[in-house]
C-alpha cells in the first residue's frame, strides 16, 4: 500500500483536482475539479486535463517519470463541466477488469445535481427512451419513441436531498444512473421537468441566468459524489469505493454554508 501510495503522490495533477482514494492493487480515485478534462484532446485542441503529463490514446493511460516509466491507465471518464470521481489504475490488468466492469454496468456511481423546480415526488425511478446522435461534432443525446432504431434504453433512480436556502427554487438531488448513455442524467432531468443548474444543452436557459447572475458562479451544477466496485482479478478480490464531498459552489447555490 505505501508503494502504491508513493506512486499516487507523484501523479502531477491539475489545480482543482486531489487523490480521492487508493487501493494497494493500483487503482486510484482522483476527485476531478468542474472544467478538467478526464484526458487531453485528441485532435490537439487546447483544454485543461485533470492530469498534467502526457497520453497515450491508443493504450489510454497517463505516463509520466523517467523515461515514461510511471504508467496510469484511465478507466472511466467525465464530461469537463462535471466534477467528481474519476477511477484510474497503475495495473493494466486491472484497469482492464474494471473497465469491463463499467461496460456491463456492474460499478455503482452515485451524483449529486442542483436542479431547477422540484420532482412530483420525493424518490422514484426514471425508464425513458433516448436516442443518441452527432451534432456538430459532439454528441448529444434526447428524448427518442420506443422502436426507432436509434432508440436506448436509459433507467435511473433518484432522490431529493434538500431544498435551498436562497428562494432560488432548486433542490438537490442524489442520481444513481442505472445504464450509461452519453448526458443520460443531464437529458433524464430535463425531460422529467427539473433540469440540471448550468446546463448550457438541455437546461432552463432564463433559469441559469438569473441564478447565475446573482451567485456570479457559472458551472454545471453536476457531481459524481460516489463510485463503487467489486472486482474479481487473478490476484483476489477488490472492494473499492471512492467518494467526493459536495464542492463549495454547491453549498453556495443551496445556502448550506450559511
Amino acid at each position: 500500500m505505501n508503494e502504491i501510495r508513493i506512486f499516487a503522490d507523484s501523479i502531477p495533477l491539475a489545480d482543482g483536482c486531489s487523490i480521492a482514494a487508493v487501493h494497494p492493487s493500483g487503482l486510484v480515485a482522483i476527485s476531478k475539479g468542474e472544467g478538467k478534462a478526464s484526458h487531453p484532446n485528441p485532435d490537439g485542441k487546447k483544454c485543461s486535463p485533470m492530469i498534467k503529463a502526457p497520453y497515450d490514446f491508443d493504450d489510454e493511460f497517463f505516463f509520466w517519470g523517467c523515461n515514461g516509466q510511471t504508467k496510469l491507465w484511465l478507466i472511466n471518464r467525465l464530461d469537463s463541466p462535471t466534477s467528481g470521481i474519476v477511477l484510474l489504475s497503475f495495473d493494466e490488468d486491472v484497469a482492464k477488469t474494471a473497465k469491463a466492469a463499467f461496460r456491463e454496468h456492474k460499478v455503482k456511481k452515485i451524483y449529486r445535481a442542483i436542479c431547477v423546480g422540484q420532482p412530483p415526488s420525493r424518490s422514484g425511478f426514471w425508464r425513458d427512451t433516448l436516442f443518441e446522435r452527432k451534432l456538430a461534432g459532439f454528441v448529444r443525446s434526447g428524448a427518442s419513441r420506443a422502436g426507432s432504431a436509434s432508440a436506448k434504453r436509459a433507467e435511473s433512480k433518484f432522490f431529493v436531498e434538500g431544498f435551498d436556502k436562497n428562494n432560488y427554487a432548486t433542490c438537490l438531488i442524489r442520481l444513481e444512473p442505472l445504464t450509461g448513455l452519453t448526458h443520460q442524467l443531464r437529458v433524464q432531468c430535463a425531460k422529467h421537468n427539473v433540469p440540471i443548474l448550468g446546463d448550457a444543452t438541455y437546461g432552463n436557459f432564463n433559469a441559469n441566468r438569473k441564478i447565475r447572475n446573482l451567485s456570479k458562479i457559472d458551472r454545471l451544477f453536476l457531481h459524481c459524489s460516489e463510485t463503487s466496485l467489486n472486482l474479481q482479478t487473478p490476484a483476489g478480490k477488490i472492494d473499492f469505493r471512492a467518494a467526493a464531498p459536495l464542492p463549495d459552489s454547491f453549498k453556495k447555490i443551496l445556502g448550506y454554508n450559511k
